[in-house]
């Protein structure tokens, strides 16, 4: 044009939505489509090449092993697969799950955490996400071996519990000194031909009390009643488990339905002996402990023995079985011997841990109520031996047990999973949308259902995702952000501080920085309703995505679980998917500033539905469909 002075532009500094479009600065356009940027300039994008053909892709995670990178992909028919990127497209189908429609995963010492979840919707239309109803955190150890539940049952009785028997401080008769109960069946007129159980119950009577029998074996059908029998008390220096004295029956169960009876006799009442008769003789099954002639070591007194699994991934389970095994040890010099120790039917448990009370002077007949510890020596490494003989003092009693009692034995299915402190954190259960739950340090299957979460507000609206920065966990929901200082003791007593109660983040809110994090040096970068924010601590204003507030307004909010932010620290970019299945990049190589940052907006023939980096920077897109 004549006259024209033309207008030179430095440097292009790309996508400008905010306010009219005569607001657009000149080195800025209104709309910026497929491009990337250079130095001074910009170029077209690149195309996509084909890394894998598995399905509608739905959610993929970069799962860095000791072996290499692999990809961790959820598609459409809800099969979780686990791909190879070691050259041998080798692809394995790992769980299947048809209901979930995202997931959350961890990386721990080289296994994969994953917790599937799905989108509901409120009848308002409001949508929102929680873990599945009726569904589990897995553990995958990357072998190509099938996803399992994590965490696992404790063990369980196979069959009756055992016969025990135990001192009641109540005034009495039973002479002072060990006496052995047995039992036997009667049917009016014949009676067993031996006395039961195979391991007997021993009292050791300190004298003037009474005695509690429990768990007395039920008869066969023509069983009219039960008759108890006991020795005269047995000096403990002479004590001989293979040679014992006459039974002298005690008091007899006048029918076959009753388990406890409280007896009191004095040995001088004791007058009628055992006489053998031909019908079957009692048997009791659960945890039995004998003393028999093995050396070893021992304190005297009522002892409660149960079992704790541990599975191929480290987690012990809760103590089981539900009656454990209850003995009076009377020979200090001589080892316990456990018997019918459960074998677990899950093929995950690979070994298997005596656990032990201390001594007990009022037991009152509830197992679960007492402290336990792991007998040292007492470990059994296979998931094959019911017999282990073990000798210990009380004082030998260190590493507690009883805290696993309340860890879950199934982890309800949750929206995130993150580490904090050596802890495993899951959010957002179907049942308790508004809980985090953390793991004990090291031991990311150990969930304690008491002491071991956090509760952010009760307002209705889920926890969206949590983060570790700077030695503080962040917790958020949609429009609040809560940290949370390790003080040392469980989480349960841990104080939260609100950060901000008008700032969230969305579910994949949280930028993965390359491929293995969501943490920058000296920043966070969050998705937020209001733009994509700065965290250093607190929130830096104005937003990041300042330059195109208005675009950034226009996004569907409904739909913000769909964006998910991957940040190329090495190369200064910025990926996003966004809402409508298309994506967002921000070049940051000029600074990470609002003013200096540059967006554009990319769209390709089909709809991006989750990115993550491979080869430290490499982008990997997953897709659904054809647009």
């Amino acid at each position: 044009m004549r006259d024209h002075e033309p207008i030179v532009i430095e440097e292009f500094n790309g996508f400008w939505k905010r306010g009219d479009e005569d607001s657009c600065p000149i080195d800025h356009w209104p709309d910026c489509l497929n491009v990337q940027f250079v130095e001074s300039g910009f170029e077209t994008r690149a195309g996509l090449d084909t890394l894998l053909a598995e399905g509608n892709v739905l959610r993929i995670y970069t799962f860095v092993m000791q072996t290499g990178e692999s990809l961790l992909i959820l598609n459409t028919s809800g099969e979780f697969k686990h791909a190879l990127l070691d050259g041998s497209n080798t692809v394995y189908t790992i769980l299947t799950i048809p209901t979930a429609t995202d997931f959350g995963f961890v990386s721990y010492n080289g296994r994969a955490y994953i917790t599937p979840f799905t989108t509901y919707t409120k009848t308002t239309g409001e949508k929102y996400q929680t873990g599945l109803q009726n569904e589990f955190v897995y553990v995958y150890k990357g072998d190509g071996t099938p996803a399992r539940k994590a965490a696992g049952f404790p063990p369980t009785n196979s069959d009756d519990s055992p016969f025990l028997a135990w001192n009641v401080n109540i005034p009495g008769g039973i002479t002072q000194g060990i006496h052995v109960l047995g039992v036997a069946f009667t049917d009016g007129v014949d009676r067993s031909n031996a006395l039961g159980t195979t391991i007997r119950p021993l009292l050791l009577a300190p004298g003037q009390q009474q005695a509690q029998v429990a768990n007395l074996p039920i008869g066969p059908v023509g069983t009219t009643h039960r008759e108890i029998y006991m020795t005269k008390a047995i000096d403990p220096a002479l004590y001989d488990p293979l040679s014992l004295p006459t039974f002298f029956f005690v008091t007899s169960v006048d029918d076959n339905v009753e388990t406890n009876k409280l007896i009191n006799v004095q040995d001088s009442d004791l007058v009628i002996p055992f006489v053998p008769g031909t019908l079957s003789n009692p048997t009791s099954g659960g945890i039995e402990i004998s003393q028999p002639g093995t050396t070893g070591f021992c304190d005297l007194g009522l002892h409660i023995i149960g079992v704790v699994y541990e599975t191929d991934t480290g987690f012990l389970t809760a103590p089981g079985p539900e009656v454990f095994g209850v003995q009076s040890y009377v020979n200090e010099k001589r080892a316990i011997r456990v018997d019918n120790i459960p074998v677990s039917p899950s093929s995950a448990v690979v070994k298997r841990h005596l656990i032990s009370s201390a001594m007990i002077l009022d037991y009152n007949g509830d197992d679960h109520g007492y402290q336990m510890f792991f007998i040292p020596g007492g470990n059994i490494d296979d998931n094959v031996t019911t017999t282990k003989t073990v000798s210990y003092y009380d004082a030998d009693l260190i590493e507690d047990a009883s805290h696993l009692f309340d860890n879950f034995s199934e982890i309800p299915a949750g929206v995130t999973l993150t580490t904090y402190h050596s802890r495993l954190v899951l959010t957002t259960t179907f049942n308790d949308i508004s809980l985090i739950y953390l793991s004990a340090p090291g031991e990311p299957e150990a969930i304690d259902q008491i002491d071991n979460q956090l509760i952010m507000p009760l307002d209705g609206i889920p926890v969206t995702t949590a983060q570790e920065y700077r030695d503080v966990l962040y917790t958020f929901k949609k429009t609040r952000t809560m940290a949370w200082v390790d003080n040392g003791d469980v989480p349960s007593t841990w104080q939260g501080t609100i950060i901000d109660q008008g700032i969230g983040a969305s579910v994949h809110g949280i930028a993965t920085v390359l491929d293995s994090g969501g943490v920058n040096i000296e920043y966070i970068l969050i998705v937020d309703f209001s733009g994509i924010m700065v965290f250093n601590g607190a929130f830096a204003r104005p937003e990041l995505t300042w330059k195109i507030q208005d675009f950034w307004k226009d996004l569907e909010r409904n739909d913000f679980a769909n964006i998910q932010l991957m940040n190329d620290s090495l190369t200064m970019m910025l990926y996003m998917t966004l809402p409508d299945r298309k994506m967002l990049i921000g070049d940051y190589k000029n600074g990470l500033n609002p003013q200096d940052i540059r967006w554009a907006k990319w769209e390709f023939d089909i709809e991006t539905t989750t990115i993550t980096l491979i080869d430290t920077n490499t982008l990997v897109i997953g897709a659904e469909q054809l647009m």
